[in-house]
């Protein structure tokens, strides 16, 4: 969770203080007494494109939707914004602007992390760990050598601000290196091997909560006859309360009812949001498309006259539509008991069984649910008034 800087400039500060810091005293007093000029040179020029990326980083505009027209059914309108929200962005309170494919709003920017700026916040963190793993080496080298003529030291070409920036900057470096080698760790997790923004990793856990609490299926099923009414037969009505008592004896996987529709291969996960792999650390490298629209995979395709459960992987993200509160046209009924949500699925739901009617289900709000780092919707940025 990022954290709450009492004055947000100190999230500048201090990572530029700290790249300064490392850096400049590393190479003043220690490289520069055995390091080739060309080695020297090469450690600089991964330095300024730290400076480079980290600035763009900050003043890129992370995204901002154009659109006057909603384009498709599934869009949300923006009353702050006064505009449509394209698929995969929020409203970032601290940013006041809708944020396109947004990820989190950074603290240590003083900006949102969306399509518009996400490569060179990568760039940011990829560079860091270049410039660090390079200190590393040669730190470790350096001590390697001392240690070895330790015997023979006052005969060595060592000097004493050399043993000192040695002592203070070894520990520094190796700390930030594993620190941003994490972060960088989690957010190609995310956004390369899953496709997914942080929100949208937040909203993964949301949903297998409510999977694992046998809160999912029904409130799937109500979304798609909301998002299908072609699909409300009697037959389909059949099947879903079929589906619905195999899923409450956990006889349904998560993986089978809810995909992810923008995870569709590394290449194409990878060119959506960083562009071609040969340029990604070029600081003129962009993301495929105008962030906006998106690849989906294949099994994001609605298909009439499909199986229950393959409507409900066709169902557009989050599958459950968002909502804060359940919709009580469909047989789903809300009421508040001592500040909480309470949902009672009607005895003649469509979504019902026999085993659950008018069995009371304790539920919190989407904008209210917490991951197990403690991460609440609004802790990434969001204006959870206009979700």
């Amino acid at each position: 969770m990022a954290p709450h800087l009492k004055w947000p400039w100190l999230g500048v500060a201090i990572p530029s203080a700290l790249i300064s810091f490392i850096a400049y005293n590393a190479h003043y007093f220690v490289l520069k007494h055995f390091l080739s000029s060309t080695r020297q040179w090469i450690f600089e020029c991964s330095v300024s494109m730290i400076w480079i990326s980290y600035l763009l980083a900050i003043l890129s505009n992370p995204g901002k939707p154009t659109l006057k027209k909603p384009g498709s059914s599934n869009r949300k309108f923006c009353k702050k914004c006064n505009n449509w929200k394209p698929e995969r962005s929020h409203h970032c309170k601290t940013c006041n602007q809708c944020v396109l494919m947004m990820d989190h709003h950074c603290p240590w920017t003083l900006n949102c992390v969306g399509f518009g700026n996400f490569p060179h916040f990568i760039r940011f963190l990829a560079w860091i760990i270049i410039s660090t793993s390079q200190l590393n080496w040669y730190f470790i080298k350096r001590i390697l050598l001392i240690w070895k003529l330790r015997n023979d030291i006052n005969n060595a070409s060592f000097q004493r601000s050399e043993f000192i920036f040695l002592t203070i900057l070894t520990p520094l470096n190796l700390f930030i290196w594993c620190t941003i080698s994490m972060l960088l760790i989690r957010c190609l997790n995310n956004q390369i091997l899953n496709g997914r923004t942080q929100i949208e990793s937040w909203e993964m856990d949301r949903l297998e909560s409510l999977y694992y609490h046998k809160k999912l299926v029904p409130i799937l099923i109500d979304q798609i006859w909301k998002t299908y009414p072609q699909e409300v037969t009697p037959e389909k009505k059949k099947e879903a309360e079929i589906f619905l008592q195999k899923y409450e004896r956990r006889r349904i996987g998560f993986e089978s009812i809810v995909n992810f529709p923008y995870d569709v291969d590394l290449i194409t996960n990878w060119n959506q949001v960083l562009g071609p792999i040969l340029f990604t650390l070029l600081p003129w490298s962009k993301p495929q498309g105008d962030g906006t629209l998106f690849i989906k995979n294949d099994i994001s395709k609605y298909e009439k006259n499909s199986p229950i459960d393959d409507l409900m992987l066709s169902l557009s993200w989050p599958p459950d539509g968002g909502r804060r509160q359940f919709d009580v046209k469909s047989g789903i009924e809300q009421s508040i008991v001592d500040g909480e949500f309470v949902i009672r699925r009607r005895s003649n739901s469509i979504a019902s069984s026999s085993d659950f009617n008018d069995k009371p289900i304790q539920t919190i709000s989407r904008n209210q649910w917490e991951n197990q780092w403690g991460e609440q919707l609004k802790d990434f940025g969001v204006d959870i008034d206009e979700e």
